[in-house]
């Protein structure tokens, strides 16, 4: 009798194995996802067609954290209110929010990056409507190159960060603010 129970148990195992996919990824390659979830700036929650839902982190990109005491002085730059940098991290969410919770989006991964960090979640660029969202955000000054990492596109993304800065958007206008008022305070 017990014989009969180990079998059984062995083979509903081994069939409900063979009904389990596992997404096998691969660089090169886009994947339609829904954006389920936007946890902030930087991260997300996807959903593959076969039902698997992934933590996913946007790839060569770092948004300020929500709340102050999170965020590090001069982690962007010269940048050392806290509370600046928090300020900038609802915002980046509120982007984000806005323009991919409960939309349908393409990722792809990068073999410099590898598939996932050092937390499991995945590392992928994010495309809408065949824009690179991940640059976008870094073109509107909502997030800084996160140099830390080795990804494809980092020279890129450094040259869309750097004329963030030049123009003063997003996160960046408080140090345009700041090198503005020097030059008014010389030429007065």
């Amino acid at each position: 009798m017990m014989r009969k129970v180990w079998l059984s148990l062995l083979l509903l195992s081994l069939f409900l194995m063979g009904c389990i996919q596992v997404y096998e990824y691969k660089y090169g390659v886009k994947y339609k996802v829904k954006v389920i979830k936007v946890v902030d700036g930087d991260t997300i929650y996807i959903l593959f067609p076969d039902g698997t839902v992934e933590k996913v982190r946007l790839l060569g990109i770092d948004t300020p954290e929500k709340i102050a005491k999170a965020n590090r002085p001069n982690e962007y730059d010269n940048i050392t209110d806290l509370e600046y940098l928090a300020i900038w991290g609802k915002r980046a969410t509120r982007f984000v929010e806005s323009r991919l919770n409960n939309t349908y989006v393409y990722i792809e991964f990068d073999e410099l990056a590898g598939f996932r960090d050092k937390y499991g979640r995945l590392l992928a660029y994010v495309y809408v409507n065949g824009t690179d969202f991940n640059a976008e955000l870094v073109k509107l000054g909502y997030a800084r190159v996160y140099v830390e990492g080795e990804f494809k596109k980092k020279s890129y993304y450094l040259k869309l960060e750097e004329e963030a800065k030049r123009f003063g958007k997003g996160i960046w206008s408080i140090l345009y603010q700041t090198q503005l008022s020097i030059i008014i305070q010389i030429f007065k």
